[in-house]
């Protein structure tokens, strides 16, 4: 046994199919109100048309930038986003009042909106179907934001700009990444639909008949709801050493799956991992010093391991080759969580289209999942996808789509 494995973290060690299964029945506990996963209905059924002939302004507020633009839709529902400006979310670097942080967004939202017009609201934090805040992820600061309505609370922000009228319909940015992923060639029908963003944080979308939705009895009968599963909040899979350390430093309990695949987490967790390792000796008197005295980004420790950034530590091409050896299986760790978290969406997504087989459907967003380059990361995934869904008959296309969330929050106005 290594380093890695005698503290618990052995990527390749994993049982991906137990997980699988404790993931869907947490889901399936979710739609019942138990368990750690919200599993949160948005507001709106799932639509079969797409709009055509017509603009509609969209905003998207993300964990490190908020993005406004039109969307116009031409004859044949094609999209184009127009004039998009962009701004950084307040709370993200240092705290935030209510009103400042209205103010912030109206900055970036108000020359991209008329009076009188709808909104679709990209919202990337856990509300319920009636638009309240209920906490927040990605490490934002603006306590006085959370339990407020967020939807109702944009729409007063407008209105004291001068904008009269406005209707706001907001969704969380993996529902608007699935809605994306439906309106993406719409001629060619899939099996199963997912969102999944692995950026900042994390999280994934599908959708759900309403009978499944237990815990929301009100809803109209007969249609798919989109559910925001905010699957960063999953709980039960093994944790390192090194993820029980970085809890204690930092953690309220929440988010534990995102803390362990996440780009805001990715850095603090390595820089566990690296400091164990000093700790234990497996670095020269000089490094372990360099080490111990700081704290580490993502793309500061994905950049060194790459060899994009080899002056992040100074060291020798040895100590170089150690610092990958135990950073590295962090990554593949997180490729092989994120397939698993996928592959419990997108078997979820069938069985509510009562789909025994075919192609499934993944609309990947992310910086993380996308960019990081000191592993083989989408490889990973598909691999890991590969093994869990073509035994149980299923085929998967991920995608990337331009502007998802901003695509996404205008097919909600409808």
């Amino acid at each position: 046994m290594g380093f890695l494995q005698d503290n618990g973290l052995d990527p390749k060690g994993l049982d991906a199919e137990a997980i699988l299964k404790d993931f869907r029945e947490d889901m399936g506990r979710g739609l019942a109100g138990e368990g750690p996963l919200p599993m949160l209905p948005a507001a709106f059924p799932l639509r079969g048309d797409l709009p055509r002939n017509c603009e509609i302004p969209a905003f998207d507020v993300g964990g490190t930038n908020i993005r406004s633009a039109r969307i116009r839709f031409n004859a044949h529902g094609e999209p184009t986003v127009l004039n998009q400006l962009r701004g950084f979310m307040p709370g993200s670097r240092g705290p935030v009042d209510h009103a400042t942080f209205y103010r912030i967004l109206c900055d970036v939202l108000v020359p991209n909106v008329r009076a009188g017009e709808s909104v679709g609201y990209c919202f990337s934090y856990p509300v319920d179907e009636l638009g309240t805040l209920l906490f927040w992820t990605k490490g934002i600061q603006a306590p006085s934001v959370m339990g407020s309505n967020v939807m109702r609370d944009l729409e007063a922000a407008l209105e004291e700009r001068g904008l009269k009228d406005c209707t706001v319909c907001v969704l969380n940015d993996t529902v608007a990444a699935l809605l994306a992923a439906y309106a993406h060639h719409a001629d060619t029908q899939r099996a199963g639909y997912v969102g999944f963003i692995l950026g900042t944080g994390s999280n994934t979308a599908y959708a759900e008949t309403v009978e499944r939705i237990v815990k929301a009895p009100g809803l109209p009968r007969g249609c798919h709801i989109p559910i925001n599963c905010e699957s960063g909040n999953f709980s039960r899979f093994p944790r390192s050493r090194f993820d029980e350390r970085y809890e204690a430093l930092s953690g309220n309990g929440r988010a534990q799956w995102e803390r362990c695949i996440s780009g805001v987490h990715l850095g603090p967790l390595g820089t566990e991992i690296l400091h164990a390792a000093a700790e234990a000796g497996l670095f020269s008197p000089g490094v372990r010093d360099a080490v111990l005295a700081r704290t580490f980004t993502n793309v500061e420790l994905d950049g060194f391991c790459s060899g994009k950034m080899p002056d992040v530590l100074y060291c020798t091409a040895e100590e170089a080759r150690t610092v990958r050896g135990l950073i590295c299986p962090m990554y593949e760790r997180a490729a092989r969580f994120a397939a698993i978290n996928i592959a419990a969406a997108a078997l979820r997504s069938a069985e509510a289209r009562d789909m025994r087989s075919g192609t499934i459907r993944v609309n990947a967003d992310g910086s993380t999942f996308w960019k990081t380059a000191s592993v083989p990361f989408v490889d990973l995934v598909r691999a890991d996808l590969e093994a869990l869904l073509s035994p149980r008959g299923f085929s998967f296309e991920i995608v990337r789509i331009d502007d998802a969330p901003l695509i996404g929050a205008a097919l909600a106005v409808r």
